[in-house]
Parts: C-alpha cells; structure tokens; sequence
C-alpha cells in the first residue's frame, strides 16, 4: 500500500538567497507521509547544494540535478518520479504554512476530489500581501465538487480565473489517466490549467490561505527581456485552446467561454509583442499584402519565404494583410512573425471611392506608426501596386525606404502579357475597356516611380519589360527570382504503390495533376477541353486538379468525364506533394504567368511538366530544354496541349525530364540564393540610411 499520500513537487533553478525557506516550510509540514522532489534545474549558484543538504537530512527529500531545460520540463521530470496519491506544486522561491498540505489532503479525500483549488498571497518586497484566487463570490463552488469545466466557465465569467498550479492539489492517477504534461515555453501555467480543468471531473475551491508567493522583482516574469518569447507562448497557447475548444467542446457555454479566454491570451500576447517592438531598436520591417486568392497561393508563399530571409535578432519582421474579411483587426505570431489583418470599415467598404481608400490607407498608417517609438528605421516591402496611398505615407512621413515586388500587372490578364498589343493601346487607346488599361497600367507606373527606392523582378522577361515599359531605371531594378525550399523526398516504388491506394487510384492508371487557382488566366478549362481528347485515345488516364476556385464552370467544362476528374479543392502541401509523387506529369496550361512558381515546384518534386508557352513558364523550363513546352496560340489550339500529353505519356524520356528540371530548379531557383539576394539588396538600403 502507498504510504506517500502527498507528492511535493518543486522545480528549482539559481534560488540560494529563498529556497532555505521554501524547503524548511515543507520539512515542518503537520501532514508527515509526505515526498518532496526537488529538480535542480542546471543552477550556477548554490541551489543544487542547499537542496542536497535537506536530502542528508530527511529521507523523504529527493533531489535531481539535470542541465538548464525550463521549468515546465523541470516539472515534467517531477511529475514522472512521483509517488504520491496526490501531487501538488510549490516554487523554489516561495513558501506554504506548516498545516497547508494537510488541510488540502483531507479536503481531497472527504470530496473524493481530482483538484482542490486552494488560493494564494502574493507577498511583496515590501513585506504587504495581496490575496488572490478569492472564490467567495459562491460559497457552493467551494463547499461541494463540480465538474472542473463548468467551473472553468463560472471563474471566466465573473473574473476570477487564476491560471496558477501551484497552491492547489491534483490527484496522480487523474493527470496520468489525462496525459497531461506541462509545455516547455513560458506561461506554462496558462497551458495547463485550462485543461486540467476540462479534464476533471470533481472539482473543490478551499477557500484558505497557507501558499505565499513571492514576488521579486527580478523573477522570470518580471524582467523585460523576455517579453518576445512570451507573446509567442501566449499565442501559441491560445492557438492551441482555441483548435481544441472548437474540436472537443460539444457544450456552447462552455466552448465559449474557453474562446473567450483564448481570446484573451491573444491579446496579452499581442500586447507583450507591441511593448516589445515599440522600444526595439531593431530594423522594422512591414511586409505589405492583401487578402486575395493570390495571397492563399503564388504571392502568400512568396510572403512566407520573404519572412525567412530575415534574421529577427536584428529585424523586427510585421506582415500586414489589408481588407481582411474579418468584423475586426486579428492578431498572430508565427516563428517570430507579426500578423495583423486589418479590415475596411463596411461604411468605407462598399463605397468603391477613391477618397475612401485613402482614408482607410490613413487608419492603417497611424495604427501601425503607433506601435513604433520614432525615430524609427522603418522599410516597407509592398506586393501590391494598388497599395499607393499606404506607401506614399510611409515613404513622406516616415522616410521608410520602400521595396516593391511585381508579382503580376493588371493588363496582364487582359492582353495575355502581349507587350506589343499593350503598346498599341497606349499609343491610341479606343474604347472605355482600352482607357481603363492605360489607367491602370499608369498607375502601377506611378506607384512605382513615385514611392519605390527599388523594384524587384522576378523573372528575366519582367526586368526587361520594368526597364523598356515602365521605364524603371536601372538603378533602382533588381532581379531576384523567387526560390523554392527543398521539401522533396524521393518515394520508392512500395510508397508510391501506397499513397496511390491511398487515394484510390489504379497502380497502372496515367496521373496528370494540375495545381492553382480554377481561374479562366490558369488555362485549367482549356485544360480540361484537352483532357477529353486525351482520354479518346488513352481511356486508363485521370486528371487531378488541386486548387480552388469557378467550380461550377469547371464542371460544367468536365462533362461527361466527370469520373475521370478529381477536384480536391485546396490541399496542404503535404498532401499536395504525395499527389505529385504519384502524378506521372504536372501540367501547368497558364495563358500568362509571372514567374511559374506551380511549375517549378513539380520540378523540384521530380515531376516532368508541360507548361504553355508564356514567358514566365518558358523561361522556368528554359526553352523546352527542363520541360516539355506547347503554344495555345491566340486561337487557344487545344489540340497543341493534347498532343503535347499524349506525346510526353507514350515517349521514354519521362525521368530524364524529371531528373534535369529538379536539377535546374535547384541551381537557379533555391531559397538560399533567394535569400542572399533579398538579404543583399536590404543590407545596401541599410548602409544608405546609416550614412
């Protein structure tokens, strides 16, 4: 039988000056079938001696030295040694009363209770103490158990949560049957506890006070040099309960009232983050997006790698989506990054007025500026020419140098990329459709004349159209490709058989796979009009399209074949990358393409492609040398892409392909490169602005 009825468990890291009080407390405890383990976690004083010193004393002291690991792994060793029925938490730098453990025990085994919630003192330097954890607000929740997510919701709505472990009591055999572990960041109290609530289903306040919480100023939580790790810890936590609140939680009160907590972290988080960033005296850089379907695709990965260029010991990094479709600003961190998504007012939002637009570029201004302790050196990293206003007022007020990356031009889209039609119409432009061509192909060339410092191309054929169309002077041109992370794994012949039946596809069926966006510029009707021709002459063949967008149409387009076409809609790129594993050739049909970021990463994956001959893809496979190439032509020539597909399916050429556009990819196309060049062109702005 266990004799151990109470494991103490306290993680200790450089505490000399306070832990002699801490272990004398727990040594003079009334409840004496006791444990008391003590982690000392890598501790340069003498913590770890003082510890072993009550160990000689009195066997029911165990101490454990292990190197520098945080507390919330300090806590994970001790929870594992423990032998106690029931555990509870106690700093190094605090200390408890002589009868606290024991009135908890007895407060667990009358109620038969999975916690006993205790309250605590905060003791400060000046020797004045503050109770906190006060729940007489109902004297029931703490003379009867309930169940710990209802009382999680009760202590949410009337403001007297405490996401604290120690000073409470847990059973053992409750948080191993629930395992539940502490997470190595800060804040592990606030990720822990709301779980252990949700978990339990016998729940009791004792409503006294025996835990005295030292308050130092120079403690973890105190000092100020942390505060970036702990808004990423925060909204890592609030991340983590909001995913599982919504997946887990059947009951609507009590789902939203651990929302609402999630909430609530978020904005401690964002708040931590912006204490932090206004008194940097690191480089801050925005990156500016937009909310689009681009941005979820070409553009939004574009942004991602753009973020990893930067090293955040020496850049404060803040991506700025705007006319985001939420009721509000929305805030996150990802890997030391930013977000904000910004919204229109819906009084501005429907009005279509320049004036408007202004007005809502003003409101993003001044709430970012704000957030910055000036002077301030400010870049702005613009994706969009239609974001003028925004960076006329970074570039007048702050004296931000201003970057700017073409990812498309609006008459594009239009003209096909056809440069001389282009030229015809701004020599004489007919009609109101040719005007608004010539006004927007005029302002994208004001914006970048009037408030870039340097434009950044991301193909050869669009340095040379920037120079001789826009008349960008060199000297403010750079061209920077855009570069691919290397995420391939090549599969074998078992692994590829699997991931086919995975998907439930035949082992000797052909697989075409396109990729993006169902938009009439992505060629994927025309692809479709093809692939029915295809299947004409080779029936055993299926086309995957991944992506999302005019479905209908799609379908309507697919008819009668429509067992032969798989749209997936949008897919992780983990699934996105099994398919072009098992795809027997990408096919990338777009009318006009920038760059050919979708081609370039089935090359990477070793998949052969067929791409149209439009000057970003033909660029990308150089020529038809990495690539098989086709030309719609003006007249859209189906037949060309038809031919093109059954020609690269019936010849043996297919891994040759394979092997040399993975080659060329890595050679001209890699995030190292990429990053380079990024991280070259910015250190040329810095010195400018230092000098």
């Amino acid at each position: 039988m266990n004799s151990i009825k109470v494991s103490i468990l306290v993680p200790a890291f450089n505490v000399e000056e306070y832990i002699d009080d801490c272990l004398q407390s727990l040594m003079h405890q009334t409840l004496k079938e006791i444990e008391v383990i003590v982690v000392d976690d890598g501790s340069t004083d003498k913590t770890g001696k003082i510890a072993e010193k009550y160990a000689a004393l009195d066997k029911r002291f165990h101490v454990v030295h292990q190197s520098h690991q945080g507390v919330a792994t300090a806590r994970n060793v001790c929870l594992s040694l423990a032998k106690g029925k029931y555990i509870g938490f106690v700093d190094s730098d605090d200390y408890i009363s002589e009868n606290g453990i024991e009135e908890l025990f007895l407060c667990a085994e009358t109620h038969l209770a999975d916690i006993v919630l205790g309250s605590i003192l905060h003791c400060f330097e000046d020797g004045t103490c503050q109770r906190i954890g006060d729940k007489s607000f109902n004297q029931r929740l703490y003379s009867e158990p309930i169940s710990g997510k209802h009382l999680f919701k009760v202590l949410i709505e009337v403001g007297e949560y405490t996401p604290m472990v120690c000073g409470n009591l847990y059973k053992l055999a409750f948080i191993r049957q629930s395992q539940l572990c502490f997470e190595a960041i800060f804040h592990e109290d606030e990720f822990f506890t709301p779980y252990v609530l949700y978990f339990a289903n016998r729940v009791i306040c004792a409503n006294h006070d025996f835990y005295y919480y030292r308050q130092r100023a120079n403690s973890i939580m105190n000092i100020g040099t942390n505060l970036r790790e702990r808004s990423g810890s925060l909204y890592f936590i609030s991340a983590k309960l909001t995913e599982f609140a919504k997946s887990n939680i059947a009951s609507e009160e009590i789902k939203q009232a651990f929302l609402l907590h999630a909430s609530s972290l978020c904005s401690r988080a964002q708040h931590l983050y912006e204490k932090e960033l206004y008194r940097s005296s690191k480089r801050c850089l925005f990156i500016i997006t937009e909310h689009s379907i681009a941005n979820q695709y070409g553009i939004g990965t574009y942004i991602r790698q753009l973020t990893q260029c930067f090293n955040l010991v020496e850049w404060d990094l803040n991506v700025i989506v705007l006319h985001s479709v939420n009721k509000r600003i929305q805030w996150k961190m990802e890997e030391g990054v930013a977000y904000y998504e910004i919204p229109m007012p819906d009084e501005l939002l429907y009005s279509g007025l320049p004036l408007y637009e202004q007005l809502y570029c003003k409101g993003v201004f001044y709430y970012l500026v704000s957030r910055l302790q000036l002077p301030k050196e400010v870049y702005c990293h613009f994706n969009f020419t239609s974001h003028y206003y925004l960076a006329l007022l970074f570039k007048e007020k702050m004296h931000a140098k201003i970057i700017f990356t073409l990812h498309f031009t609006d008459w594009s889209f239009d003209l096909l990329g056809d440069q001389d039609w282009l030229k015809r119409i701004l020599a004489n432009p007919a009609g109101r459709k040719e005007k608004r061509l010539v006004d927007a192909f005029e302002r994208e060339k004001k914006f970048m004349h009037e408030c870039c410092d340097s434009v950044i191309a991301i193909a050869r054929h669009s340095y040379d159209m920037l120079k001789e169309l826009y008349d960008i002077p060199e000297s403010k041109l750079a061209y920077v490709p855009n570069g691919l992370r290397d995420e391939y794994r090549k599969r074998n012949a078992d692994e590829c058989r699997r991931v086919r039946e995975k998907y439930g596809f035949k082992e000797k069926e052909n697989l075409l796979i396109f990729a993006g966006r169902l938009d009439f510029v992505k060629g994927v009707m025309e692809l479709i009009e093809a692939f029915k021709q295809v299947l004409i002459e080779m029936p055993d063949t299926k086309l995957i399209i991944a992506g999302t967008g005019n479905f209908t149409h799609c379908l309507d387009v697919a008819k009668p074949c429509w067992s032969h076409i798989i749209f997936t809609g949008f897919i992780p790129r983990e699934e996105l990358f099994e398919l072009y594993a098992i795809a027997d050739m990408g096919i990338v049909p777009s009318i006009h393409e920038e760059f050919g970021y979708v081609a370039a990463e089935m090359m990477m994956n070793e998949l052969p492609v067929i791409v149209n001959n439009t000057t970003g893809l033909k660029e990308i496979v150089g020529d038809g040398e990495y690539g098989t190439v086709f030309d719609f032509g003006k007249d859209k020539n189906i037949r060309a892409l038809k031919d093109r597909i059954v020609d690269v399916l019936t010849c043996n050429e297919k891994e040759v392909y394979a092997r040399e556009g993975r080659s060329r990819v890595l050679k001209e196309y890699s995030i190292q490169d990429f990053s380079e060049k990024i991280v070259g062109l910015y250190s040329l702005y810095g010195k400018s602005m230092q000098n």
